[in-house]
């Protein structure tokens, strides 16, 4: 019904309806951006079998299905449509980013570096291969890609974020907060740039200005909650310590922002 639905749509855009390629696109991609990556998930399909030799339906069946967090599917599709495009950027930091969700960061790495080898100076593909390397203990690469995607596009907030994070997990508090407490202060600064820099306060020890980031974003016994994990970790080894970090989903959620 979905797809009829958008087929008189599409008619109405080209008169091409179920069979015009790019009307079933432009409709696929209006539902995702309306946060419905359920319903455009069959419209892309239409779309797919209309023009079976164009990877675009396919890689974006992917991300739809990544953000309804169906990752083996969103692979699956993404490989698919890399058969059809082999080294294709999108596709590649697509299924770099499903394969960082079913926690497989070296996969997920070789996607990435595909990727940069195509567009060397892709704030995102250098984005996703930090997010690898964090994953894997390789730290000082994955700054290294952090720092490389931000001299690409100083704006990335992902970048950002994400290299904070890193700078935290190695104990440099002074830079991580350097480095966040701008984009934290900025109209679209998000919850994530506020708890990393509320993270590298709290390990910093300066509890008082961890505690003002974490209540603009959450509850006293949540901060509450938090500052004390934050003093568990500073009691522990740094090894203990990064290992912690990595593997808590609040911070690393096995998913590339």
């Amino acid at each position: 019904m979905l797809v009829a639905a958008a087929g008189c749509s599409a008619g109405g855009e080209s008169g091409g309806g179920l069979n015009n390629y790019d009307s079933l696109m432009r409709l696929g991609d209006r539902a995702r951006e309306s946060g419905d990556p359920s319903n455009a998930v069959p419209i892309y399909q239409r779309a797919h079998e209309v023009n079976p030799q164009a990877p675009e339906p396919l890689i974006r069946i992917g991300q739809a299905m990544l953000q309804t967090g169906n990752t083996a599917e969103a692979a699956a599709s993404f490989q698919d449509a890399l058969k059809l495009r082999p080294a294709d950027p999108e596709a590649l930091r697509g299924l770099g980013a499903a394969l960082i969700a079913m926690n497989q960061p070296q996969l997920a790495l070789e996607q990435y570096e595909a990727a940069i080898r195509g567009e060397p100076n892709d704030p995102r593909a250098l984005n996703g291969a930090g997010v690898a390397l964090d994953l894997l203990d390789r730290a000082s690469e994955a700054q290294a890609r952090y720092d490389a995607a931000l001299k690409a596009d100083p704006n990335y907030l992902a970048a950002r974020n994400n290299f904070g994070l890193s700078l935290v997990s190695t104990g440099r508090y002074p830079e991580a907060i350097q480095l966040l407490q701008g984009a934290a202060q900025q109209p679209d600064a998000t919850s994530r740039t506020r708890g990393n820099l509320a993270l590298a306060y709290g390990l910093q020890g300066d509890v008082p200005q961890a505690t003002r980031w974490l209540r603009a974003d959450m509850d006293e016994p949540s901060a509450q909650r938090y500052l004390a994990y934050f003093g568990q970790l500073r009691g522990a080894t740094p090894e203990v310590r990064s290992a912690s970090i990595r593997a808590n989903p609040e911070y690393y959620p096995r998913r590339n922002r």
